[in-house]
């Protein structure tokens, strides 16, 4: 298992620093192992709060070995780090010359093809200059066709807009006329109701406003009596037992705390 795991990444590190890794490689691979370590710490602090998820569940009884596994295979990445500059060493040195051949070819490839592709991209030009010559007078003739109809439309409805227009103007003086009775006549069953209800009401109104009345000129004439003082006052003595027995037992209970 450990053997390939440090055999897989040492060939995962050799493809993706093909390109860049040639005359400092030492260096680069450090870098590489380093982002890899980092990684791989947090996959495992992910996966381990993932896991406390479980806690409460019918799966909590899992929770310890899918940790226990987790760390087994955090342990065998560390190994796998330790284990990788020799042979991602190794990898790279061989493939030297593979991967300064393949930089050269490929600068040579572009290189030649350069040309080429200018050629190409005047010839797809000329292209679509004649595709759009052969297209011009159709898109031409088509828009003037549009624009000529659009002009007839446009002088065929101006009389029929101007005589809806009047027409609407009349309809709506017609219409008016014979709806004006329809709220008239709501309106007058409206106000019959209202009165009705007004003179039902009023003998309760007046009544009310009477008693309301007759309320105020009593207080009034107990105020100027002195008849109100003397009740308040014999109201007075009578709740002022209560009110003394009350803070004759707070104070009581205070001294006892």
């Amino acid at each position: 298992m450990m053997r390939f795991v440090v055999l897989a990444l040492a060939v995962l590190l050799a493809g993706c620093q093909a390109r860049f890794l040639q005359d400092q490689a030492p260096s680069q691979l450090e870098h590489v192992k380093s982002a890899l370590q980092v990684y791989a710490d947090q996959m495992k602090q992910s996966a381990h709060k993932a896991l406390t998820h479980l806690d409460g569940t019918e799966f909590a009884d899992y929770k310890q070995f899918l940790g226990q596994s987790v760390d087994n295979l955090h342990g065998y990445l560390q190994g796998g780090f330790q284990a990788i500059g020799p042979v991602g060493g190794q990898v790279l040195e061989a493939t030297k010359d593979t991967r300064e051949k393949l930089a050269k070819d490929v600068e040579e490839l572009r290189k030649k093809i350069e040309p080429m592709r200018e050629e190409l991209r005047q010839v797809l030009q000329k292209h679509f200059e004649e595709y759009r010559g052969e297209l011009k007078p159709f898109i031409e003739e088509y828009l003037t066709k549009q624009q000529k109809f659009m002009e007839e439309m446009k002088t065929k409805l101006e009389p029929l807009v101007k005589s809806l227009k009047g027409k609407i103007e009349v309809n709506w003086e017609e219409t008016k006329s014979k709806l004006m009775p329809i709220l008239e006549a709501v309106r007058e069953k409206v106000a019959e109701h209202i009165q009705a209800l007004k003179t039902l009401l009023e003998p309760y109104i007046q009544e009310y406003r009477d008693q309301v009345e007759k309320g105020a000129q009593e207080f009034r004439q107990s105020v100027k009596s002195g008849e109100l003082r003397k009740k308040m006052e014999e109201l007075g003595t009578e709740v002022k037992p209560h009110f003394e027995a009350i803070f004759a037992a707070v104070q009581k209970a205070m001294s006892k705390a």
